[in-house]
């Protein structure tokens, strides 16, 4: 469901306290969905980045905010601080990434991490149910033994 014409249309308004315009707008925001598979949280009313299709939660996880999550890679904004294998939380664990500060620390830990399809994306799709984060060790291991890195 294409939304981006719609809004773009109903946003050119100039004074929100006055205009009835603003209001109409915002009462549809709350209509329109997140467009992420598994969130049904409304759309944003903050401007930026990704306020034309995702909720505040994934807007605020996307790189332009310094979050890991990228729009054209959808199963990037389910990226979560450690692996849900072995349990390995990077920016935690990592003596040497422990030494940075905070929000340099939690990125860096979170560069270590990758998201994994359980079930290959084209049958399972990016729905969170299907995604697993895992760090580079449990990753490799997934895979070869899965039969994920032999070309089908």
């Amino acid at each position: 469901m294409r939304k981006k014409p719609l809004l773009r249309a109903l946003q050119k308004t100039r004074n929100p306290d006055k205009d009835i315009k603003y209001k109409v707008i915002s009462e549809m925001r709350k209509l329109i969905k997140c467009e992420l598979d598994g969130c049904d949280n409304p759309l944003t009313h903050y401007q930026g980045p990704g306020s034309q299709s995702l909720c505040r939660e994934h807007q605020l996880r996307l790189r332009e905010y310094g979050g890991p999550a990228r729009r054209d890679r959808p199963w990037t904004f389910w990226k979560k601080d450690h692996c849900e294998d072995c349990g390995h939380t990077p920016h935690k664990d990592n003596p040497k990434i422990r030494e940075l500060k905070e929000p340099a620390s939690k990125i860096l830990g979170m560069m270590m991490l990758h998201v994994d399809h359980k079930t290959v994306r084209r049958k399972g799709g990016n729905h969170p149910k299907n995604l697993v984060t895992l760090c580079q060790e449990c990753h490799m291991l997934k895979t070869y033994l899965s039969g994920d890195h032999i070309k089908k």
